[in-house]
C-alpha cells in the first residue's frame, strides 16, 4: 500500500508500505526538506510555533520582525535608566544611606503596585477593543519612564523620589496594557487553537533579544559610563528605533475582528458604494490615536438610552437604539436574550444612522454582513465592548 503524506492539505510525499521508501511529491516537500534542515530546524522548532506558517495568520512574520526590533532597542534604553536610577539612589556616593535607598525605592515599588491596579480597573475592557493604540501608548510612556531615570540624577537629590515614583506609575502602567495587549495580539495570531504554543514562543523569542540586549549591554556601559552627552544621544538613538519599529509593529497587524473604529470604517464604505473593505485595507485606514466615531455606550442602562424619545430605534425586539446626531452620541441597550450577533447588527444600525442619516432596513444588515463575511472577516466575535445591562418588559 501507498500513503501520500501531507502537511497542511499539501501532499508531500508518498510512503511505500512494502518497500519502505520514501518518494518526494512536490516542489514545496523540497523546499520544506531544505528549510527544515541543520540549524534552521533547530530554530523553527525553538522559536516559532508548531507548523509554522500554517498555524498562525499571515501577519505573524512581519509583526514578530518588528516587535524583536523594537524590543531590542527597549532593552538597550533600560540599561542606560537602571544605571542612571542605581547611581540617583547612591551607588558609588559615600553620603547615601542604606536606610534613604531603600526608603526610596520602595516608595517607588509603592507606587507603582497602586499604578496598576488603578488602571486596570480605569481602561481594562479597552485593551481588548483598542490593542493597537494601548500597545502604542504603551510603549511611549515606557520610554517617558527611561526619560524620567535618566533626568532624575542631574537633578537636585530632593526630586529623586519623586521622579523614581513618576517613572515607576508609567512602567505600571506599561505592565498592565503590554501584558494585556500582548494576550490580545497572541488570541489573534493563533489559528489552530493554539494560543499557549505561540504566547511560550514569542516568550522565547523576547527572552532571546534579552540575552542579546544584555551581552551587548555589558559592553556599552562601561564604554558609556560618566560619557552624559554620548548616554544622551544614544537614548535619543534607542528610543527612535523603538517607537519606530513598534509603529510599525501595530501597522502590521491585520485584526479580522471589528471594533469600534473598523466598523465604522466599514461601514461608510459600505453606504458610499454598497461595498466593504478587506481585512488589511479597514486595519491600514484605522487611526491609531483618534476615535472615528462621538462617543458609543454600548450595553447600557434602558433608562440612558430612553432618556429622550427623539432618535429612537428598536431593532427586532432584542435592543433600543437612540442617536444623537447633535452631538454624534449613541446609546446601545439590550434585550436580555440578545446575541453577540444582535449586539454586532445593533452596533451597525447605529454607525448607519450616524453616517447615511437615516436607519437602515434588514435586508441592508443582511447585505452588509454577507459581504463581511465573503472577504473572510469574522463575525463570530467581535471587540466592541458591550457592557453586561440588560433589559426585560416587567411580566413579560
Amino acid at each position: 500500500m501507498v500513503y501520500v503524506e501531507e502537511y497542511n492539505g499539501n501532499p508531500q510525499a508518498e510512503f511505500d508500505e512494502l518497500t519502505k521508501t520514501v518518494k518526494k511529491t512536490s516542489v514545496l516537500s523540497s523546499k520544506w526538506s531544505s528549510f527544515s534542515t541543520g540549524f534552521i530546524a533547530l530554530f523553527s522548532s525553538v522559536f516559532l510555533p508548531q507548523g509554522y506558517p500554517y498555524t498562525v495568520t499571515s501577519d505573524y512574520l512581519q509583526y514578530q520582525i518588528w516587535d524583536t526590533i523594537q524590543a531590542f532597542a527597549s532593552s538597550l534604553s533600560g540599561a542606560l535608566s537602571t544605571s542612571a536610577v542605581l547611581r540617583g539612589v547612591g551607588v558609588g556616593n559615600e553620603s547615601a544611606t542604606v536606610l534613604a535607598a531603600s526608603l526610596t525605592w520602595l516608595l517607588k515599588d509603592g507606587t507603582g503596585m497602586v499604578g496598576r491596579i488603578i488602571f486596570a480597573w480605569a481602561k481594562g475592557s479597552a485593551l481588548d477593543s483598542d490593542c493597537k493604540r494601548w500597545r502604542l501608548v504603551a510603549d511611549i510612556l515606557n520610554d517617558l519612564a527611561f526619560f524620567i531615570e535618566l533626568l532624575s540624577p542631574h537633578l537636585p537629590r530632593i526630586f529623586f523620589a519623586p521622579l523614581a515614583c513618576a517613572a515607576s506609575l508609567f512602567r505600571s502602567i506599561v505592565g498592565v496594557a503590554g501584558g494585556a495587549t500582548r494576550t490580545a495580539i497572541t488570541r489573534h495570531q493563533a489559528r489552530r487553537e493554539n494560543l499557549a504554543d505561540v504566547a511560550a514562543k514569542d516568550g522565547s523569542q523576547e527572552t532571546l533579544v534579552n540575552v542579546f540586549s544584555l551581552i551587548i549591554s555589558l559592553i556599552l556601559l562601561p564604554l558609556v559610563d560618566g560619557r552624559h552627552e554620548l548616554v544622551w544621544t544614544l537614548f535619543v538613538l534607542f528610543t527612535g528605533v523603538h517607537l519606530g519599529a513598534n509603529y510599525r509593529a501595530v501597522r502590521a497587524l491585520h485584526l479580522d475582528t471589528l471594533n469600534q473604529s473598523r466598523l465604522a470604517i466599514a461601514v461608510r464604505q459600505f453606504i458610499a458604494d454598497r461595498t466593504v473593505p478587506k481585512i488589511s485595507e479597514a486595519n491600514e485606514r484605522e487611526p491609531l490615536f483618534e476615535q472615528v466615531t462621538g462617543p458609543r455606550h454600548y450595553g447600557c442602562q434602558i433608562q440612558k438610552t430612553l432618556g429622550d424619545d427623539s432618535g429612537l430605534f428598536k431593532l427586532d425586539n432584542f435592543s433600543t437604539i437612540r442617536f444623537d446626531q447633535r452631538r454624534n452620541e449613541g446609546w446601545i441597550s439590550l434585550e436580555t436574550s440578545a446575541t453577540p450577533d444582535n449586539q454586532l447588527e445593533s452596533a451597525f444600525c447605529l454607525e448607519y444612522r450616524a453616517f447615511a442619516n437615516k436607519w437602515p432596513e434588514t435586508k441592508q444588515i443582511a447585505d452588509f454582513r454577507a459581504k463581511m463575511k465573503a472577504i473572510g472577516w469574522n463575525l463570530s466575535s467581535h471587540q466592541l465592548s458591550f457592557d453586561e445591562w440588560r433589559y426585560r418588559v416587567k411580566g413579560e
